[in-house]
């Protein structure tokens, strides 16, 4: 397993972001270019976001890069979160510059609405980042707050009023707030926390169109409007890919180690007689053997309910709403798995890391290309680490001839083995590559929050 800890080590810093988008003097004569240029970079979701080359697999590597990044970014492009309504606490400069408008367009400034991964909105990520305050780059920054506006004008210190308002109250309203935007010739791109339902959000099953007004207004009350249409897309649909960049750690959102149902689960496993509690790493110091230890032993247990259960795998993965640079893929809840007992290759993942990190167990969900099975480290310092091919879950090639109750413990043992190797030797196959992409739950859960469960 040395090799699992090279690879992440090898991939310490891949998340170069470049701005592509270089700022130029709004002269009259060269507002149509601009305005030509702003039209295109909105229509391809941010140039910014598709320059990332690859995104590395543990989150503490994340969070600095997005710290390193920041004031790169920034050079080019300012974002701001915008006041939330609170006009009272925006400093209104001295010298100002009066916004006018012109035949229902602003004469010193353009703008165009902002929504992120190309007009597509995923309430997996919106819920799942809604609780982020740390440094706004773009990846994170799209994810986390995917309506607004950017702006751009030759003036300094325009003050404005802004709003954006739903057609759809289910899911939010309106918000409004105000802005100035200082420092002329530079991109700002303002991008409110917005008062989304998350419950919602969470329980919306299906893709359906939203329809969403981006306003500003000058001092006189008079309004520049745009309409977007978007596409708001199920709870289960999980962005995966954007262009070039790997976002397949948003799967991270359906690990839901808080689901009540765990506990029926951990009961069920205790009696069945393979373990008498579950401990986490408590035994590690009395390991003697790696090949089958304790935390294993656990896993097993849990194998054993799952599979009695009647889990099956189901290869429904894809979306009806993948389109150009987008893709996705369906993943259910937890509970929902739980309800179906059906799960493709990245719910049954989930559901074993949401129950490991419910007893203490260090879960990563291992992406290969076109699969993803369960790793577990069986050691509290993640220096050692087992695999599990949850699609073998049905499988009963020993437990068919098993007749007495000492036969079907072995044979549960038995599947459990075939299917632990099984996924190493899928790890083993595209490590060698750098095809791994390794998941740690525990770790991007400093970004990432469960789907939270809602009756």
């Amino acid at each position: 397993m040395k090799k699992f800890i090279l690879f992440i080590r090898e991939h310490k810093l891949l998340f170069e972001l470049t701005v592509l988008f270089t700022c130029c003097s709004l002269a009259t004569t060269a507002q149509k270019s601009f305005l030509d240029k702003m039209k295109d970079r909105m229509s391809k979701t941010k140039d910014i976001i598709s320059s990332t080359t690859q995104l590395v697999s543990t989150a503490d590597v994340l969070i600095k890069a997005t710290k390193m990044t920041a004031g790169e970014f920034n050079k080019k492009v300012t974002v701001v979160k915008g006041d939330t309504g609170r006009a009272a606490n925006v400093t209104i400069p001295a010298n100002v510059t009066k916004p006018k408008i012109e035949n229902g367009k602003f004469t010193n400034l353009n703008w165009e609405a902002i929504s992120y991964f190309d007009t597509q909105l995923f309430p997996s990520a919106i819920i799942s980042m809604a609780t982020y305050n740390g440094t706004l780059t773009p990846l994170l920054e799209a994810i986390s707050r995917p309506l607004g506006f950017s702006i751009m004008s030759s003036q300094y210190n325009i003050p404005l009023k802004w709003e954006i308002e739903s057609n759809d109250k289910t899911y939010f309203d309106k918000i409004s707030g105000s802005f100035v935007y200082e420092q002329p010739n530079k991109i700002v791109d303002l991008m409110p926390v917005i008062p989304w339902n998350y419950e919602a959000l969470a329980k919306h099953t299906t893709t359906k169109p939203l329809s969403v007004y981006f306003r500003l207004y000058d001092e006189d009350g008079n309004k520049v409007e745009k309409l977007l249409q978007l596409s708001l897309r199920s709870i289960n649909d999980c962005i995966s890919y954007y262009k070039d960049l790997n976002l397949q750690f948003m799967f991270d959102a359906y690990v839901q180690e808080e689901d009540p149902e765990i506990d029926n689960i951990l009961r069920a496993a205790i009696n069945t007689k393979m373990v008498n509690e579950f401990i986490g790493y408590q035994n590690e110091a009395n390991e003697k053997d790696d090949r089958f230890t304790m935390v294993d032993l656990q896993v097993a247990a849990i194998w054993r309910v799952l599979h009695d259960r009647g889990f099956v795998y189901s290869s429904i993965t894809t979306t009806t709403g993948d389109q150009g640079d987008i893709h996705s893929q369906v993943v259910r809840t937890f509970d929902n798995a739980l309800k179906t007992n059906q799960a493709n290759c990245v719910d049954g993942t989930v559901v074993f890391a949401s129950i490991l990190r419910k007893i203490g167990i260090n879960p990563f969900m291992i992406l290969v290309p076109g699969h993803c099975f369960l790793g577990y480290s069986i050691d509290k310092d993640k220096t050692k680490y087992h695999f599990l091919e949850t699609t073998m879950l049905s499988d009963d090639t020993y437990l068919a001839k098993a007749k007495t109750a000492t036969e079907k413990q072995k044979a549960y043992i038995s599947e459990f083995l075939d299917a632990q190797d099984y996924a190493a030797k899928e790890y083993e196959k595209y490590v060698s590559d750098k095809s791994v992409n390794a998941i740690d739950v525990s770790e991007y859960r400093k970004l990432i929050k469960p789907i939270p469960i809602y009756n």
